[in-house]
């Protein structure tokens, strides 16, 4: 059997046992006990001898003669009545009776961080109502080795959180009363990691399903996002580094982004109120802003757990503005990363922002090259075009010319012919006009002659006067229209100007300079050129 055994020296009850938990939990009840690291004991004054005896000689201590003898001589001192110490001594040995084990208990740590640096640390667990007062409170006691085990739990566990205040957990504790204060407590021993991973995992999806079932989970990704978003809103913790990175990689981009920053609670109960009233600054100045970042740094899962939150979720989820979340790490995800726009990160947040307008840029860059080299494309094809309607112009004039040239050599020789020809025609036309016209004169002046011949039988000698005068106008008549015969005009030497169309020139404007004409004379016709003329009144005809 392991080494047990008690000795008294120098004032002191020396304890010394092979390591066992239990008998440490034990001897760490003892009033004033100390670890004397050099003889690798436990120390309790001798005063307390009674306490010792009696709690270690069931657990088969041995002890040495000087201590049985203090022993016997305290209890004879005692016999009146139980000390504080014997009393807080076998409350204690009663709860240890009603609880043998240690048990699970769940509450929320309370007041573990302003004691967290000592090397025991006291903390309350405690129960809370549903509106959030305490029903109930307990002291727990977490040593330095439990600690150590716990913490070494955790990091085995990728961290998911940390002891701290104001997070659920499941404990393993053995019910204790710290003797020498008369103190009711529990003494930590083990710590249930899923528990905590598993509640706040609940509390979560709790949320979302009553947010997805009313339609919001969606509602703010639904939104357009800004094809250039540069007027930015931030909420984050003042001066932390999430501000540090985003104001960072905003400005290393080179684009004009301005950014207001409202200050928030980003850890702890005060997380929600704060955060909400920064969302309602940025309502009220919404036509202010593009979008509107929500970022923490990197934190434990129970860091994180309080942007869980139903309220914050709807607000997000409703707020007129696309919201971008970047909380934590890149394999986090709270209920905000579910209503808004994730971004993983702080910097991934500010870094989907430059890429955004990157992206823009580009896309108007492009366009832009697209719609120069479609303008170079046309401009090129209309040159072309307009080279072909060119030849095709110059060909068809061209054309047109040449066919003129071969007309116009036609008619050239054609000319003559068709003047002769015309002017025949004329000829031909007035020679059966004059016969025509004396022919019929001649019948008028016989038919006359016929009828004053008869009047004159008529009238008698009364008449014969008439008769003649009227015989001589007849032949005074007949005188000036024999006169009148063109026939008669080109027999006396001389001409009739006629036009190509056989039309009689009587006005020089008929003929101007280059017109050509013909003259019929007595013994033919005559093809002239106009050099143009001069009316009688001395205008010019050119």
């Amino acid at each position: 059997m392991p080494e047990r055994k008690v000795y008294e020296k120098g004032g002191f009850l020396h304890i010394r046992f092979e390591y066992d938990k239990r008998l440490v939990d034990l001897v760490r009840g003892f009033p004033e006990r100390r670890w004397d690291k050099s003889s690798r004991t436990w120390t309790v004054p001798k005063q307390y001898v009674v306490t010792v005896v009696d709690l270690l000689k069931e657990e088969g201590f041995s002890f040495d003669e000087a201590t049985l003898k203090l022993y016997e001589e305290e209890r004879t001192r005692d016999s009146a009545g139980l000390t504080v110490s014997q009393l807080n001594l076998q409350v204690r040995n009663a709860l240890q009776t009603a609880f043998p084990g240690p048990v699970w208990v769940v509450g929320e740590i309370l007041g573990f961080q302003k004691n967290a640096h000592k090397e025991v640390v006291d903390f309350l667990l405690s129960e809370r109502a549903d509106d959030g007062s305490i029903v109930a409170e307990v002291t727990a006691v977490l040593f330095p080795e439990v600690r150590a085990l716990i913490e070494r739990k955790l990091a085995q566990a990728g961290n998911p959180f940390r002891l701290e205040d104001e997070i659920k957990v499941r404990l393993l504790v053995q019910v204790d009363l710290k003797v020498d204060w008369g103190q009711y407590r529990v003494i930590v021993q083990d710590l249930d990691i899923e528990y905590t991973l598993g509640e706040v995992a609940r509390r979560k999806e709790e949320i979302l399903r009553k947010l997805a079932k009313e339609g919001l989970l969606e509602r703010n990704r639904s939104l357009a996002f800004p094809a250039l978003p540069l007027r930015v809103g931030l909420i984050t913790s003042l001066g932390s580094d999430a501000e540090n990175d985003v104001l960072k990689t905003l400005r290393e981009s080179g684009f004009a982004f301005q950014v207001v920053v409202h200050g928030a609670r980003v850890q702890g109960p005060h997380t929600e109120p704060s955060v909400l009233n920064a969302l309602d600054w940025f309502r009220e100045h919404v036509d202010e802003f593009d979008v509107v970042l929500i970022c923490r740094g990197g934190g434990s899962r129970t860091d994180l757990a309080w942007f869980d939150s139903e309220v914050l979720g709807r607000a997000v989820a409703t707020f007129p503005i696309p919201v971008v979340i970047g909380i934590g790490h890149e394999q986090d995800f709270s209920v905000l990363d579910y209503v808004g726009w994730r971004a993983k990160t702080p910097t991934a947040a500010a870094q989907l922002l430059v890429q955004q307008v990157r992206e823009t840029l580009q896309g108007l860059e492009d366009a832009l090259t697209q719609l120069l080299q479609r303008v170079k494309t046309h401009l090129s094809e209309a040159r072309q075009r307009q080279g072909e309607w060119t030849r095709r112009l110059l060909q068809a004039v061209e054309n047109r010319l040449r066919a003129a040239e071969r007309d116009f050599v036609r008619l050239s020789q054609a000319l003559p012919r068709a003047v002769g020809l015309a002017l025949g025609g004329q000829r031909n036309y007035l020679s059966q006009v004059q016969g025509r016209l004396l022919r019929a004169t001649a019948r008028g002046l016989t038919d006359s002659k016929r009828r004053l011949l008869e009047l004159s039988r008529r009238l008698g000698p009364q008449a014969m006067a008439l008769v003649s005068r009227e015989l001589e106008r007849l032949k005074s008549r007949e005188k000036r229209l024999h006169a009148m015969d063109p026939r008669w005009v080109v027999e006396r030497g001389y001409a009739i100007l006629r036009l190509p169309g056989g039309q009689v020139v009587v006005d020089p404007s008929q003929a101007p300079p280059g017109t050509r004409l013909a003259a019929e004379i007595r013994e033919g016709i005559l093809k002239l050129l106009s050099e143009g003329g001069e009316r009688r009144d001395g205008s010019g005809t050119d």
